[in-house]
């Protein structure tokens, strides 16, 4: 029987159908998704477990939603407690720390109707407010049951309430990826994240260092004689810079204030020197370029570098996924010629070298940056 790496993941609650013949250990970091319908809102998974699964020959990586909220990481617990007699209403109960027998800070009751949740009240106690807890009531009663909340965005609510619904990056109801996973059923590995999108780097390119280079020659080249000026110009555009110039020629290229951010997604160590891969505002990817670190100016540089060192060992993980899966196809390949059964330690083992791998060539990259600057000072 043979077995290759899925390109996707299973975006969901449940690990695929049947019983696991083994579990690979791919990473304990919790990885981010950019959620298309909210510019700038992305919402946290987990790579849960690595499934071979002998009807399909598919080793199935499991993205997990996380429900968990800044609230738990400050000791708040919760509790779900359903209602005893049919007109009823369910309860989430939040209490701080694990003393049973403490009072709630926290309430939230609810209803299911059909397929979803219906909020009655949330009640946070005054002290313990804006930490959190109520967002994590609703997601915790979301969790629990397999429903979503209905939106009440658009209601007469009070003050607090509108604004509790109106929120950008609310993580619960009908609207928000979280209750909704069928929306986005599977997620390619390139839509994966180290971090939410709000932290990810902002790429701003070296102008003047364009302008100098083989691509940028030949891009003036073209746009002033006249083959392709378009073409030749859209190698600035994606790179977020514009043409300058006078009398109808183009003399250099300059940064365009309005071009849409472009984000730091992960790092391809595959190549030499190691290139960015990058996203939109949205947190799609965008393959158009994947430009190495020396073309940023040098606070994108910075930020970029900064950014490697607090996710290294995240990063690393994504890129040995990516360089992963074209190896373990080849492999599949290969064995059904030869009628071999596959080897899941082999897959195993393959994803643990080229993870050490991406960490020494990142390491490599912050060691040889702190020496530039060290000589410079």
């Amino acid at each position: 029987m043979d077995v290759y790496l899925n390109r996707t993941l299973e975006l969901g609650q449940k690990i695929p159908y049947g019983a696991s013949d083994f579990k690979l250990d791919v990473s304990h970091h919790t990885y981010y998704v950019g959620n298309p319908g909210r510019s700038g809102a992305s919402f946290p998974v987990r790579l849960k477990a690595a499934v071979y699964c002998g009807e399909t020959e598919v080793i199935n990586l499991v993205a997990e939603v996380q429900p968990h909220t800044k609230a738990q990481a400050m000791g708040y617990l919760f509790k779900y407690e359903a209602g005893v007699a049919a007109d009823e209403p369910d309860r989430i109960l939040a209490y701080m720390g694990s003393n049973p027998a403490a009072a709630p800070v926290g309430e939230l009751t609810f209803t299911a109707v059909g397929a979803y949740l219906m909020d009655q009240d949330a009640q946070v106690a005054y002290e313990h407010q804006r930490r959190g807890i109520a967002t994590a009531m609703y997601q915790q009663a979301e969790a629990l049951t397999g429903k979503p909340f209905l939106s009440r965005a658009g209601d007469v609510l009070t003050v607090d309430g509108a604004a509790f619904w109106g929120s950008p990056d609310r993580p619960f109801g009908v609207d928000a990826l979280y209750s909704q996973p069928r929306r986005l059923l599977w997620i390619n590995l390139a839509d994966l994240l180290a971090a939410p999108l709000r932290e990810l780097p902002r790429i701003v390119f070296d102008a003047d260092r364009f302008t100098r280079s083989a691509t940028g020659q030949r891009c003036i080249e073209m746009a002033n004689n006249g083959a392709g000026p378009r073409v030749g110009l859209q190698e600035a555009r994606i790179r977020g810079l514009v043409a300058r110039g006078s009398e109808g020629r183009v003399e250099s290229f300059v940064n365009d204030p309005h071009a849409p951010p472009k984000l730091m997604r992960s790092v391809l160590c595959s190549e030499q020197p190691p290139t960015l891969a990058l996203s939109n505002p949205r947190g799609l990817p965008d393959p158009s370029i994947t430009p190495p670190l020396a073309l940023l100016n040098e606070e994108a540089r910075e930020e970029v570098l900064h950014f490697i060192g607090r996710h290294l060992h995240a990063l690393a993980d994504l890129n040995a996924l990516e360089v992963l899966h074209p190896l373990i196809r080849a492999l599949s390949r290969q064995r059904q010629v030869h009628h071999e059964r596959g080897d899941p330690d082999a897959i195993e083992l393959a994803f643990e070298v080229r993870r050490v791998q991406s960490i020494s060539v990142m390491t490599d990259m912050l060691e040889k940056e702190a020496e530039f600057r060290a000589s410079r000072m």
